[in-house]
């Protein structure tokens, strides 16, 4: 009895060590295989990138989309091709072709770029696919906000309201580059472009008013609203306004705004796009100057 036991472990042991090296042997085969069938290298990308930044060829939406699609054809196994499909997308809306831009949309993964987010909702809107529309714009908003709150030159506050949600960002120094003194924005709980009030410097239209005004010109601050369909100057107050009554007015105008938010018509036949996106959704530099 003892010997026919022992005998019929060392079967089992020899038998799973025969099972061990054949999967190992599979899977090793299989890795070389994978490996002998990606061919692409950074000298590809890279050949990619120089075609969409080739001074001699006028960069068209017909060009960026027949390049791009050349390198996901030529490389569908690279990393890079989450950022190519975000590309195609974009070029896809610019033609048109909403139907395309849906296709590489759904496998660009999560996308950083404001503009390419703002193409997606359009396209998806387009073709009535508002879950997944609208889930796009709540997730780049939750990663602007999660980038601002790391942001060490600006203060954030989420101001939850009836129909909507509206963050109020203000930069913590003055002197900024870019103008931007404090913005309001509202995102609407359902479906609905983000809108926002700012009030900046604006030193293009300072310097207009200087102009116009032969150089004698008072410390001014802009307030705007801006909406998919452009900005639209509100008023115009001295560069430390009375900080209650803005807040107010953002507040109101906002909210307002979010009872009945601009939306891309579903099912139509031209891809309606926002104007100016970074208006509504501002990237602040994390630089002081």
């Amino acid at each position: 009895m003892g010997g026919r036991y022992q005998i019929s472990r060392r079967k089992r042991r020899i038998l799973s060590a025969l099972i061990a090296t054949t999967v190992t042997t599979i899977v090793a085969l299989s890795a070389i295989s994978v490996a002998e069938g990606q061919t692409c290298t950074l000298r590809d990308v890279d050949d990619w990138h120089q075609a969409l930044n080739d001074p001699d060829m006028e960069q068209s939406p017909d060009y960026i989309l027949d390049v791009t699609s050349g390198f996901l054809d030529a490389c569908p196994m690279r990393p890079e091709r989450f950022e190519a499909f975000r590309v195609a997308g974009t070029a896809a809306v610019d033609l048109g072709d909403v139907s395309l831009a849906v296709q590489h949309f759904r496998d660009a993964g999560r996308m950083t770029n404001v503009l390419a987010n703002f193409y997606a909702i359009s396209a998806f809107a387009t073709v009535g696919d508002q879950h997944t529309a609208w889930r796009i714009r709540d997730q780049m908003i939750e990663r602007w906000r999660d980038r601002l709150e790391r942001n060490p030159n600006v203060s954030v506050r989420a101001i939850p309201r009836r129909r909507g949600m509206i963050y109020e960002l203000k930069t913590l120094n003055s002197d900024r580059a870019d103008g931007l003194i404090s913005t309001w924005v509202a995102v609407p709980f359902g479906p609905g472009w983000p809108a926002s009030m700012s009030v900046s410097e604006d030193r293009f239209r300072a310097s207009l008013r200087r102009v116009a005004k032969a150089g004698s010109v008072s410390d001014i601050a802009y307030i705007d609203f801006n909406r998919c369909s452009g900005r639209h100057a509100l008023d115009q107050v001295q560069r430390s306004p009375q900080q209650q009554a803005i807040d107010e007015t953002a507040l109101d105008v906002l909210s307002a705004y979010m009872s009945d938010p601009d939306k891309p018509k579903s099912r139509s036949k031209q891809i309606e796009l926002c104007v100016w996106p970074s208006r509504l959704i501002p990237q602040v530099s994390q630089a002081l100057n």
